[in-house]
């Protein structure tokens, strides 16, 4: 993509430049408040104390003893009882004291939100003869060949552009006599985009968002409406404002619309939308719930992970990344942002699951891509809940519409890695035309077996589960 026809110029006009000038020094000292007056934020530290907040306990445990030893030595021989003799019996008290320094450790979620990913299909800010043809929730059109590129016409007739976030980060904000539920927060990357015209294109690096929520629902998964306001200085300077409906979070899966409006300070278009939108290892807390320890906490999955990725073995004739080489592995098995949930029933066995996206990639001309593929299956754990068995079957709809079933064997190596033994089947055709790298993908039926790693992939045991 050609950056400089995303970049537009400014009209050499002194007053626009003034005014520019001034929203910007306004902008830089609302940030400025906010960031100075919530030092919650702006004090995050590593990622870990991001994440985790620890509290110990450093104490002096005192032992006292007290031994008394009472002994009669009698001696030998005959003795005149009529004259009283001194006592032989010894009384002797010992008395110790020791002192043991000792602390304890305790650790709690130490965000109300944070989340990898969250991506917004939206209508309004454009038109749609001019449309990003990102699709539904602004990723179901990544994968084609016409995204983000000027066509005649468009593929999508009702989602003209986008919005995505990535890095999210929310914690407590307490104000208003220590009201709940207001968070002060960051994306580390933002865009709203309109359409594809440059001047209906906003770029945040670390915005800072105000949000409060109102909860219908208190328990998993929440249902929550949530007004927001955030201010971006670089590289575009604006403010959204928006009110959102959220439903979520359970296995770091939430759904949300949106209704809002990006004011920029320049020479760029307002940007009014409504959308769509979905995100992925985004987890939310309540305020309670940051009161609770982490070891206490339960959750509502098998599975959450980042990725996993397998060589897979495949019948295809060539292999998919080079078709001059010759080896078994023909191509990979790619999951990004995996999760297998449970559903409360028999005996939490059966799974419901999906991923961010799904690259069945079997060999040059075999395989296909899935966004939100739906996935299901039985869980069974085996070897002391270290290792797992999973049948499953999965259907991915678009952009290519796919069968794919088989069986899979996880062995828990960390809480964060995973490897695994796959086989199965799948079969497939293309439904649309896919971007260049995957072009040579066409219809296919193939069976493979394969090995693969979960990355930040987390096998969870069953005493943590939420219905167990």
């Amino acid at each position: 993509m050609d950056i400089s026809q995303h970049i537009a110029p400014l009209p050499d006009n002194p007053q626009l430049t003034m005014n520019l000038s001034y929203s910007k020094a306004i902008l830089l000292a609302l940030s400025s408040f906010l960031m100075i007056g919530c030092s919650s934020l702006t004090n995050m530290g590593g990622i870990e104390q991001m994440i985790t907040r620890t509290e110990k306990d450093i104490y002096t445990r005192t032992l006292r003893d007290t031994a008394v030893i009472d002994a009669v030595r009698n001696a030998p021989g005959q003795r005149d009882n009529g004259i009283v003799y001194p006592t032989s019996r010894i009384v002797e008290m010992r008395r110790d004291v020791m002192q043991v320094d000792s602390s304890t450790t305790r650790e709690y979620p130490n965000f109300i939100r944070i989340g990898l990913i969250e991506t917004i299909g939206t209508v309004g800010g454009g038109s749609i003869a001019n449309s990003l043809n990102a699709g539904l929730f602004g990723i179901y059109g990544y994968f084609n060949r016409n995204y983000d590129r000027k066509i005649v016409g468009s593929e999508s007739k009702v989602f003209a552009g986008a919005i995505h976030r990535l890095g999210i980060l929310e914690k407590r904000l307490r104000w208003f006599n220590d009201d709940p539920d207001w968070t002060l927060g960051t994306h580390y990357y933002e865009s709203i985009i309109g359409d594809r015209d440059p001047l209906n294109q906003l770029t945040g690096i670390a915005p800072i968002y105000i949000r409060k929520r109102f909860f219908f629902k208190e328990s998993i998964p929440y249902v929550a409406v949530t007004p927001a306001i955030g201010f971006s200085l670089f590289p575009d300077p604006y403010v959204n404002i928006s009110v959102s409906g959220d439903l979520g979070s359970i296995g770091g899966l939430n759904l949300r619309t949106y209704l809002g409006v990006a004011i920029p300070f320049g020479a760029k278009n307002m940007i009014p939308y409504a959308g769509l939108g979905t995100s992925f290892l985004d987890f939310l807390n309540r305020v309670p719930e940051t009161e609770k320890e982490w070891k206490y906490h339960e959750h509502s999955g098998w599975q959450i992970g980042m990725a996993s990725v397998m060589g897979a073995l495949s019948s295809a004739d060539k292999p998919f990344f080079d078709p001059n080489t010759n080896t078994p592995f023909k191509g990979i098995i790619a999951r990004i942002a995996p999760v297998t949930l449970f559903l409360p029933i028999a005996n939490n066995k059966l799974t419901i699951g999906t991923s961010m996206f799904n690259l069945l990639l079997f060999g040059q001309r075999e395989g296909g891509i899935g966004v939100l593929p739906i996935r299901l299956g039985y869980w069974q754990n085996i070897i002391s809940q270290d290792a797992s068995i999973e049948p499953f079957l999965e259907y991915n709809y678009y952009p290519t519409n796919m069968v794919h079933m088989g069986v899979k064997a996880a062995f828990r190596v960390s809480n964060q890695i995973n490897a695994f033994l796959q086989a199965g089947y799948s079969s497939g055709s293309q439904l649309t035309n896919l971007g260049s790298d995957f072009r040579n993908l066409g219809d296919f039926d193939i069976y493979y077996i394969g090995i693969g790693i979960g990355l930040y992939d987390r096998l969870f045991y069953r005493d943590e589960l939420r219905y167990d």
